[in-house]
């Protein structure tokens, strides 16, 4: 025994909680108050002692969590982790909205200029989505001359296509909203009410006194003077946007008035938005002599808010690389972050660097997830650097076997289950450029399933190999990513199990 502990043995200072507390303090009890020999339930000391036990247990768990949440690889909490990434200058990203590549049909007679303008609208049919989901077309208007436009045949007709029209997903449009009112002190923020706020379409107006005057949106205040009509935009731990300015010696004070801080905006965003191909098909409004519309490439790029794990990884290494690209994993960081759902960089020679792109839920990046890549990378690339973006290669995998399913359980049941547990092993979030797929994970994915009795996997390979020659593990391409060959994931013979009346 030491003697520093009193003759009791080491501390145990891990034992916090109230079960170790109330024996703790009933040990302390025998030792100094010797003569208390009635350490039952009912006794007036047992209850008081059980009290401290309890309050011990609650504060002792909060200064736990207090712990834990001060540092980034054990914070749990969203908004714990926003502001540890902030003292390294990172931001979470908030829900992203889809895009999308329009064609559109016109007529074959039609002629002369016809002018999209920013806010045409599009959405996809019910019978595709369920729900309508609508797209807006958000860039400076666009004048098309229909006498140049090729044609080909659509549905049996002779028609005038124009290609690409990008789009973005669009939820709600907000105009001339109230913000508050400036009260002429240094940093003051605005909420935005609505969400998620898609920050290109956001514009800010301030009443100075002669009428509401368009401010500037900076990604840092860092480098603004004090007169500079700048803002920032901020995200909470619940991805609502606030507006923040200046404190007079970075960036301008907005001065005080009444209901003087106005702004525009657009909302949407999320992986609903990712809709199938040839889905947009409806246009919101009225264009002269258009035929049809349609996307022939599904939807892209929606994301929900990026996730505290994904975030706490890489920040860390976009932190040491200072905000620039320079090598081949400080490109894939700058592309993940501005909200890809996968990116590969290789360099063919030492200024020339192809980034692979797979948007957010799968599929092909659109136009305007390149061109707006393409202005996100200029100020961040080295200046000599040649940067071309690529498409992912797809690669579907071919998975077919025999399922016997156990008597007393519903064969259909069983199957159904044993095909959503193969597409998840495939799922575009599980999967990477250049992975491997091993058949032992399958066969484990599918045994795992109550129900199942065995399974014979007959073939596991790559739909552009010769049937046959598949084997445990699939090898795969660093451009190329691995998909499911069926819709089902996997393409079974059945036998055994009830079937459902």
């Amino acid at each position: 025994m030491s003697a520093a502990t009193g003759g009791r043995g080491p501390v145990r200072y891990t034992n916090r909680d109230y079960e170790s507390l109330r024996e703790a303090l009933l040990d302390l009890a025998r030792e100094r108050l010797p003569e208390w020999t009635d350490h039952s339930p009912n006794d007036p000391g047992v209850v008081l002692l059980e009290l401290f036990s309890a309050m011990g247990d609650v504060v002792l768990h909060y200064q736990d969590r207090l712990a834990n949440e001060s540092y980034l690889h054990t914070a749990m909490e969203r908004r714990s982790v926003l502001h540890l990434l902030r003292l390294i200058g990172h931001e979470l990203s908030p829900p992203a909205p889809a895009t999308a590549d329009l064609t559109l049909c016109f007529e074959a007679d039609a002629a002369g200029e016809i002018t999209i303008t920013p806010g045409t609208g599009f959405e996809t049919s019910a019978a595709a989505t369920g729900t309508p989901v609508s797209y807006q077309y958000i860039r400076d208007a666009l004048t098309i001359d229909r006498d140049a436009l090729p044609t080909r045949m659509h549905d049996g007709e002779l028609v005038r296509v124009f290609h690409p029209l990008p789009v973005v997903q669009v939820d709600e449009v907000h105009t001339d909203e109230i913000l508050g009112s400036s009260d002429d002190t240094t940093a003051q923020r605005f909420r935005i009410p609505q969400r998620p706020v898609i920050l290109s379409t956001l514009s800010v107006r301030v009443d100075e006194g002669a009428g509401p005057r368009l401010w500037q949106w900076r990604e840092s205040l860092v480098n603004s003077r004090p007169g500079d009509r700048h803002y920032t935009v901020r995200y909470d731990e619940s991805d609502t946007a606030w507006i923040e300015f200046g404190d007079g010696r970075y960036g301008r004070t907005p001065p005080r008035g009444r209901n003087n801080i106005r702004a525009s905006y657009r909302t949407g965003g999320g992986r609903h938005g990712n809709v199938p191909a040839r889905s947009i098909t409806e246009p919101v409004g009225d264009i002269p002599e258009l035929e049809a519309v349609f996307n022939e490439r599904s939807g892209t790029g929606g994301r929900d808010a990026e996730g505290i794990e994904e975030a706490v990884t890489r920040a860390p290494r976009q932190f040491r690389s200072m905000g620039r690209a320079v090598t081949a994993r400080d490109y894939e960081d700058h592309a993940l972050a501005f909200g890809v759902g996968k990116a590969l960089a290789t360099a063919a020679s030492w200024n020339r660097i192809a980034l692979y792109i797979a948007p957010a839920g799968g599929g092909y990046p659109t136009e305007t997830l390149k061109q707006d890549l393409r202005s996100y990378f200029a100020e961040r690339r080295i200046v000599t650097s040649i940067l071309s973006f690529r498409d992912p290669v797809y690669v579907p995998v071919r998975i077919e076997g025999e399922l016997e399913v156990k008597a007393y359980y519903f064969a259909d049941q069983v199957r159904e289950e044993v095909e959503a547990a193969v597409r998840a092993l495939m799922a575009f979030d599980r999967v990477r450029f250049g992975d491997r797929l091993y058949l032992s994970k399958v066969y484990e994915a599918v045994e795992a399933i109550e129900g199942v009795r065995g399974v014979t996997i007959s073939a596991f390979e790559r739909a552009d190999a010769p049937a046959g020659e598949g084997s445990g593990r699939l090898e795969f391409a660093r451009e190329e990513i691995p998909v499911a060959a069926s819709r089902r994931g996997i393409v079974l013979a059945v036998t055994g199990g009830e079937r459902d009346a």
